[in-house]
Formats: structure tokens, sequence, C-alpha cells
């Protein structure tokens, strides 16, 4: 069942997409693999099919969430324009791996081995006990995620919808934040967040909720991809 299609008429809704498969392993990762355009462009078409119509679309700054809203766009045949907020930005993984004290050199092409000590150095990074060791904190990195959060759903009428491309560690840390989450709910979603999964969240009279988490109901089983 495609979770994401539920009646809007009462509340505005936020359907927050992660990215296309990326070019792991690649000499840059920041780019959308042949299977990323095609997830992407399988969401817009399952949009299109589910009449989901934005009244905005937004993304980070980074490529591979432009390409991934641009397959959307596409495939879903929306006539709207890509509002950037680089408040959908993901944190800087390169960034938390090389200030971690102990290096695993196959992690640079070995998936599973870079999810290994990107958690373990996730954790040295939230501890807030090496702050000056990241271009940005912890805390730095959450606070931005809340405060995009807030902008998208802002100005959205009752039965309006936004359509939002971000990475994995922004949106587990919207998921997290709104099941009152910490640390702990914030890496173990990030670790299963599927390529151009869809999370569905409603504001209205009683706040905003998270209805669902990561669906990829318009995936085929052997697209589903988690980098």
């Amino acid at each position: 069942m495609v979770k994401f299609a539920d009646s809007v008429l009462n509340v505005s809704v936020l359907y927050l997409v992660r990215h296309g498969q990326a070019s792991f392993g690649s000499l840059n990762y920041d780019l959308l693999s042949e299977r990323g355009h095609q997830q992407s462009r399988a969401l817009g078409h399952q949009l299109r099919a589910l009449n989901i119509s934005p009244s905005r679309v937004l993304t980070g700054n980074m490529v591979r969430q432009q390409q991934t809203m641009q397959e959307i766009i596409g495939s879903a045949q929306w006539d709207l324009p890509i509002t950037t907020d680089t408040g959908w930005d993901e944190f800087s993984a390169a960034n938390l791996i090389a200030a971690y004290p102990q290096q695993d050199p196959e992690a640079q092409t070995d998936s599973r081995a870079f999810q290994r000590i990107l958690e373990k150095a996730s954790a040295r990074w939230a501890s807030g006990n090496h702050d000056d060791d990241y271009a940005e904190t912890f805390t730095a990195f959450t606070s931005r995620v809340r405060t995009a959060l807030i902008n998208a759903l802002t100005g959205l009428g009752s039965g309006q919808s936004a359509v939002v491309v971000s990475s994995s560690g922004a949106i587990a840390w919207t998921a997290a934040q709104l099941i009152s989450g910490g640390f702990d709910q914030w890496l173990a979603l990030n670790r299963v967040t599927v390529n151009s999964g869809v999370s569905k969240i409603v504001a209205g009279s009683s706040g905003t909720t998270l209805v669902s988490f990561n669906d990829h109901g318009h995936l085929p089983g052997n697209w589903v991809t988690y980098r």
C-alpha cells in the first residue's frame, strides 16, 4: 500500500524525499548514478498517478538532490520552479570520517565498511566533545534542519502540499525530532533510509506529525538501495 497518497483536505502536507542513488566509490559522489535517475523518475511517475500536485518544490544545494528533483518534476509533469534551501543539505560525512582517529581504507569503496566508520564518527560528532574538529557541529546541523522544516511548511494552506528532496541525515533528523527522539533514533533511521524513499509529514491545528517514513513502494525490489 502506498501511504503517501492519503487525503490532504484538512492539513498541509510535506513529502520529504531522499535523493536517488548517488555515485558511491567514484571520484564525485554528488551525482546520481543511472539507477538513481531511474529511481527518481519512478517516483515522479507514481506521484503523477496519485494526482499529487504540490504548491512548491524545494531541494538542498547538492547536485544529487537537484538532479533528483529535476527527474521527479519531468516525470510528474509539474510546472514549478525549484526553490533551493541549504538547510536541507546533508552533513559532511567526509569531514566526520576525516576527523575520526581510526581510519579504514576499505571505507572508500566498501559501503558496509563506510557505514561502520560513519556511525562511529557520527557518535563522536554528536558528543559535542570535539566541536573544533568539524566545519559544522551536530548542534548546528540539527538546528538548521529544524529551521528548514519550519520554512518548508510556512505558508502552506489547508489542502496544499510541498515536496522536498534532501538526504538521509537531514530526513532522519526530521523524523527523529517529530517522534521526540534523539541521536540513537536518528542513527537508526539514517541507517535504513532508502534512495527516493518518501516520508510524509502533516501540519494542522493539532501540530506537525510524521505520518509515514521511508515509503518506497514505487521501486521494484532490485532497485532498492541505501547509498
